[in-house]
């Protein structure tokens, strides 16, 4: 496997379906590779709303490089392990680090990745390597011997003048390679990377190679207009997606980047395994045409939702939750109902302010007895976008990022569950944007 390389879970897009129907109840109890535990408020805390600073994407960390290693060693994690990660690339001779992200940064976007898995269990990236215990949230779940990744928006926790903040990587069983790719922070701006306001919009589809462009080949780049009057993102500069790679035929990654840019060296937004359809949130600089570019490796097709933007003319800072918080989990109530749509109070819960406008939250499906997706939404919208969030497979867990309006009435967003049998619902929260 390439250094940026990883494969995911599989999964199946809003608009390819199958429903295979199975006689398995849905089983309370945890699954393997799921964080146990009931839903919980958490503390509460959160980091001081910030603006967004756009990187692209840059490797941090290769656990399977000792050159793109805080250690100096190519070492995996170890179960029960929590490695602390500082946002930093590193070099071979002093100085070793090369600090990304400012030491007055409040929170980080990165790709995790967990790959040469040996065992079930799940990955959770929080804030704090010196927390006890296992968390009670999870980032990514993972089987032995899949490759799985994420995006996750993260508090960070400082180290002190001249150095980067960190974050931390929980490993809850077996031995894992991990992959982290940043891409972006919140936080103060500077003249050459200035920081951006965000804005959700009305999740559309830009790009959708089944019924335009044709399948995707080795070394193929598709070309994106995501900063549009249409679509509610004229002034972009970075844009939020959801990215799926349908049905792909062959391992494979797709790495996203601004239409005058040039293709980065290193890091991926989205990777694929054979016959596994997998969804993964992303943020990319646009380029001054309003254009991005997908390049992909191996076989498949493509999907691309718009979700928001961040851009001068945006009205929404980020603050990210200091302690993840559980906020649904049905392993307590018996599982989801074929084609329901459950109401998620956010607002008022955990520390979620009134003002609270669009929340950002880590999805996880499990135990599920058929092939499905789930949409998420403001509660309040009158319909369904018809897009997907996150997509599934019958026995499969899979997690991805969310971030949902939560409509100016409700104050709550709906997760539709569109599957032909019950699956079991998870909902961690992130963090959220309030006017600013």
């Amino acid at each position: 496997m390439r250094a940026r390389s990883a494969m995911t879970t599989a999964a199946l897009t809003a608009l390819v379906l199958t429903l295979p129907v199975t006689t398995a109840s849905a089983a309370p109890a945890p699954a393997p590779g799921t964080a146990p535990g009931t839903a919980a408020a958490g503390t509460g805390g959160a980091t001081a709303p910030a603006a967004f600073v756009s990187l692209g994407i840059r490797r941090l960390l290769d656990t399977r490089s000792y050159r793109e290693n805080p250690t100096g060693q190519a070492r995996k994690l170890q179960p029960g392990e929590n490695l602390p990660v500082p946002l930093s690339t590193w070099k071979s001779h002093p100085p070793r680090e090369l600090p990304e992200v400012p030491a007055d940064a409040t929170a980080v976007v990165v790709n995790v990745t967990a790959t040469n898995t040996t065992e079930d269990g799940y990955l959770t990236v929080r804030r704090d390597a010196d927390l006890p215990g296992a968390p009670a949230t999870s980032t990514l779940n993972f089987k032995a011997g899949e490759t799985v990744s994420n995006t996750v928006t993260v508090a960070v926790a400082r180290r002190g003048a001249n150095t980067s903040p960190q974050i931390s990587v929980y490993n809850n069983a077996g031995t894992t390679d991990v992959v982290v790719d940043i891409l972006g922070y919140y936080g103060p701006g500077t003249s050459t990377r200035p920081a951006e306001r965000y804005d959700n919009v009305m999740p559309r589809r830009v790009t959708d190679t089944r019924v335009e462009g044709g399948r995707l080949g080795w070394g193929n780049v598709v070309t994106a207009g995501v900063a549009r009057d249409s679509l509610g993102t004229y002034e972009a500069t970075s844009v939020l997606l959801n990215v799926t790679a349908v049905d792909p035929s062959t391992e494979g990654f797709v790495v996203a980047y601004p239409s005058d840019g040039s293709l980065p060296i290193e890091g991926s937004h989205l990777n694929y395994g054979l016959g596994r359809t997998v969804a993964n949130q992303v943020v990319v600089p646009v380029g001054a045409d309003g254009d991005i570019k997908l390049f992909n490796t191996g076989s498949t097709d493509l999907v691309v939702d718009v979700i928001g933007y961040y851009g001068p003319w945006a009205n929404h800072l980020y603050s990210a939750v200091t302690e993840q918080s559980r906020l649904l989990d049905t392993r307590d109530d018996g599982g989801q109902s074929p084609f329901s749509t459950r109401r998620l109070q956010v607002t008022g819960v955990a520390g979620v302010p009134e003002n609270a406008a669009t929340v950002t939250l880590n999805m996880t499906v499990t135990e599920p007895q058929a092939a499905g997706h789930l949409e998420v939404y403001a509660a309040d919208q009158g319909g369904r976008p018809g897009t997907s969030n996150l997509n599934f497979n019958a026995g499969q867990t899979v997690a991805n990022g969310v971030t949902a309006d939560q409509g100016g009435v409700q104050h709550a967003v709906d997760i539709y569950h569109h599957s032909a049998d019950r699956s079991q619902l998870i909902a961690d929260l992130t963090g959220y944007f309030v006017q600013g």
